[in-house]
């Protein structure tokens, strides 16, 4: 059996309070106190009072925006201090569309910034840089993981190729050349910045995901990837993507953005900040995410927020929804009340259940008379049998 913790920061839109732009909690030159107002000064206090660690950090680009200098090296630099604080084994990174110099602004070469960086940007084996570089895309070998680190932004050398993601063929050539030579059982991770399926509800746009990502999907599939993780839209949401050639489930994150401020304008989404615990036996996947939520003045925080990203889901149940909710039915029987704590303990596949999963499966309980004191994905502590009372 193998285990996996990773925590994600996508989408800082760090960058400088005099640059005129006022999209992000982030500055280059923000106090530390209050540090409820500091992103990451209020995530290292989070971290800190809770214990929190994790394996792997993954970030999925768009460290500044609009390919600010200074944000992009304090992006950077504020990434590793919440990797440090997480006591982790690897920090692994992407770019984003806006941390490529696509316009000209500071040289002709539109990569000059983000491989000038350094400080182990976006990955530190010097060796596998190189390929990122050229190939567009790399894999990171851990003791029991596998990340595949994908540069959407690859073909960002000219205003017009910077509006979309893309993997070429001589990158897709490179992952099935890879992935064909590979047997074992490690958990196998995507990394990139664009979204490889449509993500266009709330008027996000379609335009923008990676082309060449179905093939991309299929590819990854063929060999059975366990996650799918990237950036760019500051919408969180998790879904399945199902690959036609074996009907394998990839799950998809889109992380939603740590401290950008566009999103509340565009879609009211607010800031996400994301653990994810991931258990692999026997080839079969299930993962639990925890999301914390940052406001101003009160910093991150677990929130119950219905219109928001659910603060406690999963992926990787198979079964069927309602047959769940249906054992779980007759688990509470006649019973008035019991602890949820008790029945996760029987069922546990309840955990690995996506939003719209959860979301199901409540409002089948409901339609039958059961009711949890809080909404699944708010940790209940027990669920009650109304028709008894």
């Amino acid at each position: 059996m193998e285990n996996l913790s990773i925590t994600v920061i996508s989408d800082l839109h760090c960058h400088p309070t005099e640059d005129g732009i006022d999209d992000t909690y982030l500055k280059t030159d923000l106090l530390r106190t209050p540090s409820a107002e500091h992103p990451v000064e209020s995530v290292v206090q989070l971290i800190k009072e809770n214990n929190i660690t994790s394996d792997l950090t993954l970030c999925p680009g768009d460290f500044t925006n609009k390919s600010n200098k200074q944000g992009f090296i304090s992006g950077w630099e504020f990434s590793l201090e919440i990797h440090k604080a997480l006591n982790g084994k690897e920090i692994i990174a992407t770019l984003g569309n806006h941390d490529i110099d696509s316009f000209g602004v500071i040289s002709d070469y539109c990569f000059e910034v983000a491989r000038g960086i350094k400080k182990g940007f976006p990955i530190k084996d010097e060796n596998l840089l190189d390929t990122f570089w050229s190939k567009g895309s790399v894999f990171i070998e851990g003791e029991n993981y596998r990340v595949l680190a994908i540069n959407s932004s690859h073909f960002h050398y000219t205003k017009s190729t910077s509006e979309y993601g893309k993997v070429g063929d001589e990158t897709l050539e490179y992952i099935e050349s890879y992935l064909s030579k590979i047997e074992d059982s490690k958990i196998t991770i995507a990394l990139s910045h664009h979204h490889p399926v449509d993500h266009s509800r709330l008027k996000l746009g379609e335009k923008d995901k990676i082309v060449n990502g179905n093939e991309l999907l299929e590819i990854i599939g063929k060999y059975k990837f366990d996650l799918f993780i990237h950036g760019h839209k500051h919408d969180p949401l998790l879904r399945y993507h199902t690959c036609y050639s074996n009907n394998h489930k990839i799950p998809i994150l889109s992380a939603g953005s740590f401290s950008a401020t566009s999103n509340i304008t565009f879609s009211g989404q607010r800031n996400t900040f994301h653990k994810i615990d991931i258990i692999k036996d026997n080839g079969i996947v299930k993962g639990t995410i925890q999301t914390w939520t940052f406001l101003p003045r009160s910093g991150w925080k677990v929130r119950y927020d219905d219109e928001g990203f659910h603060s406690h889901t999963g992926f990787g149940f198979s079964g069927k929804v309602e047959e769940l909710a249906l054992k779980i039915i007759n688990e509470v029987g006649s019973s008035h009340l019991m602890k949820w704590i008790d029945i996760i303990q029987k069922f546990p596949e309840v955990k690995y259940l996506i939003p719209t999963e959860a979301i199901e499966f409540s409002k089948i309980i409901n339609e039958k008379g059961l009711r949890l004191d809080e909404k699944i994905w708010q940790n209940p502590e027990v669920i009650s049998n109304t028709n008894l009372i």
